[in-house]
């Protein structure tokens, strides 16, 4: 069981709780899968060391952000991301792993250079990412609006040089 307090979710309650399981560690052991129990873990590791060392990186729930939460509840993560944005809004970078449904990918969004990137480490057939740039896009648009900044548009990037 981990417990994770309010402000690394960015949510209402104060804590919650989530359980990482025996076959996520087993996997995790085998090289077989990535659970996205450990990916929390991973996160909220991550908040802690960039915190320690006053790093200007944000990290947002993995399980929030994957494919499926998103497709359910969009709106919800809109939310989520518009919250994470707001407190996240002065960092350099801040990431994500986002589960495409069959495979993880990392996201990271670069807000002073107005990009996302798509990074896919297994190079892999190009995934329709379609309604997670909507997700980004609309929390991103809402915070420009909040801000009163420009509300030019974010530039999604999935292809890299020497990529396929």
């Amino acid at each position: 069981m981990v417990k994770i307090r309010r402000l690394h979710r960015f949510r209402s309650q104060d804590a919650e709780c989530f359980l990482v399981g025996f076959n996520g560690l087993c996997n995790l052991l085998k090289i077989d899968a990535l659970d996205v129990s450990l990916l929390q873990c991973f996160s909220l590791c991550m908040i802690l060391e960039t915190k320690a060392h006053a790093l200007p990186v944000g990290f947002l729930d993995p399980e929030t952000m994957s494919l499926s939460t998103i497709t359910c509840d969009k709106s919800y993560v809109v939310d989520y991301m518009t919250k994470a944005l707001k407190q996240l809004v002065k960092k350099d970078c801040i990431t994500f792993a986002h589960d495409t449904g069959d495979q993880w990918i990392l996201v990271a969004l670069i807000l002073r250079w107005g990009k996302v990137l798509y990074i896919d480490s297994m190079r892999s057939e190009p995934h329709d990412h379609s309604l997670l740039k909507n997700v980004i896009n609309e929390a991103y648009l809402s915070i420009c609006r909040l801000k009163g900044c420009d509300e030019k548009s974010l530039v999604h990037v999935t292809k890299f040089p020497g990529s396929a």
